[in-house]
């Protein structure tokens, strides 16, 4: 056997014969047994690794990732995403125009990750639920996004992200990238940024600093994918950002940190069907 493929028998010729000729006898016969296409989802999950500092304002790196999930109509092209949007999902789209929730989770900043830190108190992780706008200017060319996210756990300040991707589809290619800008009010600055007096007389190394809100940071991000076929898709992408305002006069970054903040990463997109049903045209 070939390509999976098994010879056919006399009996088996005679059949597809009897077939053929039924169904050249007239449209009514071809469209009484038509399958209509299979309904459904086609499903990607991705899993992503980066490089990057340990903390808003850090100078160490450590490694991380999170895994994503996200689905669309079997049939329906995959629309593009930049490797450092959140998790978003669109509630209502209307043209080059999209909306919706997102949720994006921030790690915090901890004792063990720099012996620097001494005497500072720990920023846990949160989770920071949100909503998200963005249209395209240019379409499927140049898109323009807005999110705005509020902070759990530690802080409950809301924080803003805004950018501006150029979108290149080149065969398997798909290359992008543009600016960004991060913002955040006074609650934020102050949980990330923020060292109290107490902080300062333990610490000895910092003064007490209380920010308020403002930019946060101003950076660029910068995207290749390549899809190997429908299934796998493999994504290598970079961010640089410059703390500003408030981050960058803090001395978690000035003094004990860095201002410039570098991110590298991977992920890798594995898509697949999942059929719910299917509809005959005509079928008894």
């Amino acid at each position: 056997m070939a390509d999976g493929v098994g010879r056919a028998g006399p009996a088996a010729a005679l059949a597809v014969s009897v077939l053929c000729g039924s169904a050249m006898a007239g449209d009514e016969g071809s469209q009484l047994y038509a399958s209509a296409p299979a309904t459904g989802w086609t499903i990607t999950l991705t899993g992503t690794v980066e490089v990057g500092p340990l903390y808003d304002g850090g100078r160490r790196y450590g490694l991380g990732g999170l895994p994503s999930v996200s689905w669309r109509p079997i049939g329906t092209p995959d629309t593009f995403g930049a490797p450092d949007d959140s998790l978003d999902y669109t509630l209502f789209e209307s043209g080059r125009f999209s909306f919706g929730p997102v949720l994006n989770v921030r790690f915090g900043r901890h004792r063990r990750d720099d012996k620097r830190l001494a005497g500072l108190r720990s920023v846990p992780w949160t989770i920071e639920p949100g909503v998200f706008a963005q249209y395209w200017l240019l379409e499927d060319r140049l898109r323009a996004r807005v999110e705005i996210r509020r902070g759990f756990h530690d802080h409950t300040g809301f924080t803003s992200d805004l950018s501006v991707d150029w979108v290149e589809q080149l065969g398997r290619f798909t290359l992008s990238g543009g600016p960004r800008l991060s913002l955040g009010d006074a609650a934020f600055m102050r949980a990330n940024f923020g060292i109290s007096p107490a902080e300062a007389a333990v610490s000895g190394a910092v003064p007490a600093f209380s920010p308020g809100a403002g930019a946060k940071s101003i950076g660029i991000e910068t995207a290749v994918s390549y899809a190997w076929n429908d299934t796998w898709t493999t994504t290598l992408f970079g961010r640089y950002d410059r703390l500003v305002g408030p981050a960058a006069e803090s001395p978690v970054s000035d003094v004990l940190g860095s201002r410039d903040q570098f991110t590298l990463g991977l992920s890798v997109a594995w898509s697949f069907d999942w059929v719910t049903g299917s509809a005959s045209a005509g079928k008894p």
